[in-house]
Parts: C-alpha cells; sequence; structure tokens
C-alpha cells in the first residue's frame, strides 16, 4: 500500500514539474511584439487609450517578471519612437512652404498630447508603458520641434510655394521671343533656372 502511495506522490510530482516547466517556457518564449504593436498602432490612429489596454493587461501579468516588462517597454519606446521619425519625414517643411510646416506643426501637437496620455496610463502596479526616461526623451526632442516649427509659421517670411498658374504667369512676365499666335494666345520663350530655353504657352494682347 505504501509503495503504491509513493507511485501516486511520484506521478503527481513529475505532472506537476512538467506543468511548471511549460509554464516558465511559456512565460520565457512569450512574444508580445504583435499584441505592443497592434495595441500601439491603434492608438496612433485613433487616440483613445482603451487600445493601450491589451499592453496595460501584459504588464500586468508579467509583473513579477522584471526583464519582461522591461523588454515590453523597452519595444513600446522603439515603436512610439517611430512615430516621431515618420511625422519627420512625412512633411517638407521650410521658410518657401508655409502650409506644410501648418499642418506638421499641428501633427506635432497631437503626438505630444498621445505621447503624455500614453505615459499617464499605468497598470494598477504604476508600470509605464514606456520608461520615464524614454518618456522625457521623446518629450523633450518633441517640444523642440514644435518650438523650431512655431518660428518658421510665425516668421513674416514664411510662405506657400507659387501654384501652377502662378508659375506660368511669372514666367510670361519674363518671356521673350513670342510665335505661334493665335485668339492672343502665344508660344513664348524663357530662360530657365539652368540657362536653358524653354517655351510657356502666354497671353499676348499685343500680338
Amino acid at each position: 500500500m505504501k509503495k503504491n502511495i509513493g507511485k501516486i506522490i511520484f506521478i503527481i510530482f513529475i505532472i506537476l514539474a512538467v506543468f511548471m516547466g511549460k509554464k516558465y517556457i511559456d512565460n520565457k518564449t512569450f512574444d508580445y511584439t504583435e499584441i505592443v504593436t497592434n495595441s500601439l498602432s491603434s492608438y496612433f490612429v485613433s487616440g483613445s487609450t482603451n487600445e493601450l489596454k491589451p499592453i496595460i493587461e501584459l504588464l500586468e501579468k508579467y509583473r513579477k517578471d522584471e526583464q519582461m516588462v522591461y523588454n515590453i517597454q523597452t519595444y513600446s519606446f522603439e515603436i512610439v519612437g517611430s512615430w516621431y521619425l515618420y511625422l519627420d519625414d512625412k512633411y517638407y517643411c521650410d521658410k518657401n512652404n508655409l502650409n506644410s510646416c501648418k499642418a506638421q506643426l499641428e501633427e506635432f501637437k497631437t503626438l505630444s498630447t498621445r505621447l503624455n496620455d500614453l505615459y499617464n496610463y499605468k497598470s494598477s502596479n504604476n508600470y509605464t508603458i514606456i520608461l520615464p526616461s524614454a518618456y522625457s526623451n521623446l518629450k523633450s526632442e518633441g517640444e523642440k520641434k514644435i518650438t523650431a516649427l512655431n518660428k518658421i509659421v510665425a516668421s513674416p517670411s514664411s510662405k506657400n510655394p507659387y501654384t501652377s498658374e502662378e508659375i506660368r504667369q511669372r514666367r510670361c512676365e519674363s518671356a521673350i521671343d513670342c510665335e505661334n499666335c493665335r485668339d492672343g494666345i502665344c508660344k513664348c520663350y524663357y530662360i530657365t533656372e539652368d540657362k536653358t530655353r524653354d517655351s510657356v504657352m502666354c497671353v499676348k494682347e499685343s500680338q
């Protein structure tokens, strides 16, 4: 009888060891990247912190595994950081592209709000989605970008590029050697910035 009890206890021990070992391996090899990526992508579009719940749930689930929590926070930072690079490359902004600068400025302001809301949305054990140091760096870089854009937008010398019609009219003003006129419309020639000769259709009432 004692031998049977010993065998049962041994079998139970083996089953528990296998179960605990599997659970440990599953935790260590769990791929959190898809959940984090999808959650942050949805949040970037909607701005609703409800989209961040899956990440918060991960942080709470793995609260006893500091390395896993750190990995989730670090990966989240990589994605959020890519948003800033995306907006930086999305627009060509200088003093000759005022509308582009205005649009970029508004998007960076929105992103700044997104960053603050994301950082303040914490787990029950006070874990943040990205580390405090990562938040500070992104916040600082975002503020620098907003300051730079505000200066361009506020500058009296900033302007929008010429429209195609404005460009045509400017070329006609400097055009020479008009020909083939019909009903006041002539084919005229002008010198490009590259010092080459090109043609443009112009209204020449005197022709």
